[in-house]
């Protein structure tokens, strides 16, 4: 499921190396372009995409077959909304669960940002300068009127990006006890971090078979060029753990993490925030410490910036406020 807008240039980067790990396997590629994403209803979304829907159908009565099953892999918010649409077109038509053995999501999900999501959707536009420049402002235009109107008609919370966010750790959709990825970076600028570190949370709320590789300079769904071999290491590592055999109950039971809250000490909050634009979230899963996804090894990871004073999350609030964020 690629990003919005992506060049076959860019994608062939990543099939590419599948095919090299995974000689023997199919590869599907489902695109996401601009007007799909925002204009698009999901009724049309799903029914747009019933042949990917059938031909796994398909896949999944052949005989004597062993496809390992289905790595799904997706990129931004073009990508993960394409995926949630994909399992409820499944489910819609099947009754069940779209049936991936493992889940990665690069760059994704964030929170509605307008002006990320203009930066996001300019990436997407024909690298030339003028014609990009006088897309940008059709796009920002276009996209926020769009915005205005979920926000007067639907509801803040019914927007595409939030309700993708949700549906990602929806039961009916997927199985949340499939290992799932996440692959993201500090330095994305379209993406805030704390966004998807926040997700990582809710979803090790539901299982522990979560890895998250937390990148330094990356950029948006770029993270593949800038460190190649950590990126597909642990795309073939998480991969591996899918494959894994069943285990006994009582070997499940003590590999198999739960956050609690008194598994784990609290998340402090200080003055002096390090990039005031984000609001950081404030739920009572994140700590300073992570679990990781095996063995019931503790994996320390940076934890999130300070929480600016309360006269800061003020102007910062109103900022938002002002600019149609919340």
């Amino acid at each position: 499921m690629t990003w919005t807008g992506a060049h076959g240039r860019h994608i062939s980067k990543y099939t590419q190396e599948y095919a090299t790990a995974f000689p023997s396997s199919h590869i599907m590629v489902i695109t996401t372009s601009s007007a799909d994403l925002i204009f698009r209803s999901s009724k049309r979304k799903q029914h747009r995409l019933l042949p990917a829907v059938k031909y796994i159908s398909n896949l999944q009565h052949i005989p004597c077959r062993n496809t390992g099953g289905i790595l799904m892999h997706v990129f931004s918010e073009g990508g993960s909304n394409k995926a949630c649409e994909l399992a409820a077109a499944y489910h819609q038509s099947t009754g069940t669960r779209l049936p991936i053995s493992a889940l990665y999501l690069d760059s994704t999900p964030g929170h509605p940002r307008y002006l990320r999501l203009c930066s996001a959707l300019a990436k997407s536009f024909p690298p030339i300068p003028v014609l990009k420049q006088f897309a940008t402002i059709i796009a920002a235009t276009l996209l926020g009127i769009t915005w205005l109107l979920y926000m007067l008609l639907v509801g803040s919370a019914k927007n595409v990006v939030s309700q993708t966010r949700r549906r990602l750790l929806d039961p009916t959709l997927f199985d949340l006890q499939v290992p799932r990825c996440y692959l993201y970076s500090k330095a994305d600028t379209l993406i805030a971090w704390q966004d998807i570190y926040e997700h990582v949370g809710e979803s090790m709320e539901h299982s522990g078979r979560v890895t998250e590789v937390l990148f330094a300079s990356s950029d948006h769904v770029d993270h593949a060029r800038h460190e190649p071999s950590r990126y597909w290491d642990a795309v073939v590592t998480v991969w591996h753990q899918s494959q894994e055999k069943k285990a006994t109950d009582e070997k499940s039971a003590r590999s198999t993490l739960t956050l609690r809250a008194s598994q784990l000490p609290e998340f402090f909050f200080e003055d002096g925030a390090t990039d005031p634009d984000v609001i950081m979230p404030s739920k009572a899963y994140i700590k300073t410490t992570r679990w990781s996804d095996a063995d019931s090894q503790l994996t320390l990871l940076p934890s999130l910036p300070p929480t600016p004073c309360s006269d800061r999350m003020a102007a910062v609030e109103e900022r938002l406020l002002r600019d149609g964020f919340i």
